[in-house]
């Protein structure tokens, strides 16, 4: 009986490790890579690496897009100078995460001026 339980017990542990809540990607390596060193080759490498997140997110749990990527993908096309299409991921920052709305809703005001 004891080994039948922790065979269940080892292939639930098993099988929950394979997906987790989010899909990172290369989000780590490359957002370090860019706050290291910020070049337009960094930046480029981590606006590929928010995109990449935001359109395969099927392999997580959630199959949404973790919380803070579409604030930081918009900041950074304002910062690039794409106001319209900055603007349009903070709006989906606060549409999947209300929470952040207090935090957005100002940099979006100060975007649109």
């Amino acid at each position: 009986m004891k080994k039948v339980l922790l065979v269940l017990v080892v292939a639930l542990c098993c099988s929950s490790c394979g997906c987790g809540l989010y899909n990172w990607c290369d989000y780590e390596k490359t957002s370090f890579n860019y706050y290291k060193k910020q070049t337009p080759q960094t930046m480029g490498l981590l606006m590929l690496t928010y995109q990449t997140m935001i359109n395969n997110q099927q392999h997580s749990k959630r199959k949404v897009v973790p919380p803070g990527i579409h604030a930081e993908f918009g900041y950074l096309l304002l910062k690039k100078g794409c106001k319209a299409e900055g603007i349009e991921q903070l709006n989906e920052e606060m549409d999947l995460y209300p929470e952040s709305k207090t935090f957005i809703s100002r940099i979006v005001k100060l975007a649109e001026q």
